[in-house]
């Protein structure tokens, strides 16, 4: 496959996230930008796309708050398998409270123009969350696995939450460690930024 075919391709091979910004190449040779495959809105569509993604934002974040502080405010939901939930609720909120507020710009004009540091930041956020939301929706999945297949054994640890909490923390430390190094260090590795398939500033 030609180099330029291949550099074309690489964002979508390593976008796993419903987030991810579009197919965007940035030609440090050339100003300015151009963004290839984007949409820009104007008039009604812009406001309706706005509308509609800052409802899905105060969806996000106050419907995960609200699990969020149930789980603070009543004792009784302080199970093990419970806290499986609330890392899920967690990593979502931080979804909707950072990471789709910034995406909405890029979303509805077509280019990042809020910088290269703090896009880097979005990317490594971004991708923790994703990770740590999947990760935590597989952990209760295989929770609800051992309920089914281990229903007296599984009952007699429910109150031992210290492993619920040590599971948690693999989570996110799995999560980080996956994408996180290589959106921080490629650049010092082979010389040359990831991020100008993702963020472009005009």
């Amino acid at each position: 496959m030609p180099e330029a075919e291949s550099a074309r391709l690489a964002p979508v091979a390593a976008c796993s996230c419903r987030r991810c910004p579009p197919l965007v190449h940035f030609d440090h040779d050339a100003a300015p930008a151009r963004v290839h495959g984007g949409s820009v809105f104007s008039g009604p569509a812009f406001v309706v796309l706005m509308g509609m993604m800052v409802t899905l934002v105060c969806v996000i974040v106050l419907g995960n708050a609200l699990v969020i502080l149930a789980f603070i405010v009543d004792k009784s939901l302080r199970r093990q398998c419970n806290y499986y939930f609330l890392n899920l609720a967690i990593s979502d909120f931080l979804v909707g409270a950072f990471c789709i507020p910034l995406y909405i710009p890029y979303v509805l004009t077509g280019r990042w123009t809020l910088g290269r540091g703090l896009c880097k930041l979005w990317l490594v956020v971004d991708y923790l969350l994703c990770s740590a939301s999947v990760f935590s929706i597989v952990l209760i999945s295989y929770d609800r696995f051992l309920s089914v297949t281990r229903a007296v054994s599984y009952r007699a640890r429910q109150n031992r939450t210290h492993q619920a909490v040590i599971k948690m923390i693999a989570v996110w430390v799995l999560a980080f460690v996956l994408y996180a190094p290589a959106i921080i260090f490629w650049e010092l590795a082979v010389g040359r930024s990831p991020l100008s398939h993702f963020c472009t500033q005009i």
